[in-house]
């Protein structure tokens, strides 16, 4: 009920405005999470568990699962662009977050270019002026007698700005290999992120379209787009 204010009609000659000035203010909500809503806090993010198994090429594969992630930083996301179409339901935006820590336990195995993957522990990193495009569109399906929106397609491109990150072996006797992961990565920010920007892309889209359908199941579409 108390994001009812925020909400955008159909109708609206300025929809994209709207549903701007929407996020805006109701950030303190979203940074928050939104319980009745299934949307998680934004700051922190948290996900319990997510695996990842991508190969890009015989130079990068990941075969992950990564354990107790927590993202600090969201909430000094800058939206710096927002076009969303009430007719052919589809939406983009362009997104700038100027800094990010990322910590989680992981267990890895594949090969970043020169260097092998085979580890275990826990990871923390830094990363800033993070930019995101993301567009995307939503269909309709009935549900008891009633229509409401799921994810259609999502897209994302992402590039980060700079980085530096550190290993900790879950195995003391496996520190050296963290090490050589934590030195490589460091020496060579732009390169490694580059060559993994796929496995991201791949990783984040599977997570939006995730999230989405989880928020979007909790009402009908005609609360969410009403006439």
């Amino acid at each position: 009920e108390y994001l009812r204010p925020y909400r955008c009609y159909k109708s609206d000659p300025e929809f994209s405005k709207c549903v701007l000035n929407g996020f805006e203010n109701s950030r303190d909500y979203v940074n928050k999470g939104i319980p009745e809503l299934s949307l998680p806090a934004l700051d922190p993010f948290e996900l319990p568990l997510m695996t990842v198994n991508r190969t890009v090429n015989e130079l990068v594969s990941i075969n992950a699962v990564c354990r107790n992630i927590r993202v600090i930083g969201g909430s000094s996301a800058i939206i710096d662009d927002l076009k969303a179409d009430p007719i052919k339901h589809t939406g983009e935006i362009r997104v700038t977050v100027p800094w990010l820590n990322l910590v989680m336990d992981y267990d890895v195995l594949g090969q970043l270019l020169v260097i092998p993957l085979k580890s275990s522990g826990h990871f923390e990193g830094n990363f800033t002026n993070t930019q995101m495009h993301v567009k995307g569109s939503l269909k309709k399906y009935k549900r008891d007698g009633e229509e409401y929106f799921k994810v259609n397609k999502v897209d994302s491109k992402i590039t980060v700005g700079d980085g530096r990150i550190q290993l900790t072996a879950e195995d003391p006797d496996r520190q050296l290999e963290a090490d050589l992961i934590t030195f490589f990565f460091n020496e060579n920010p732009r390169r490694v992120m580059d060559a993994v920007n796929p496995i991201f892309i791949d990783s984040t889209n599977d997570l939006i379209r995730a999230v989405s359908d989880q928020i979007l199941s909790t009402l009908p579409a005609s609360e969410w787009l009403p006439a």
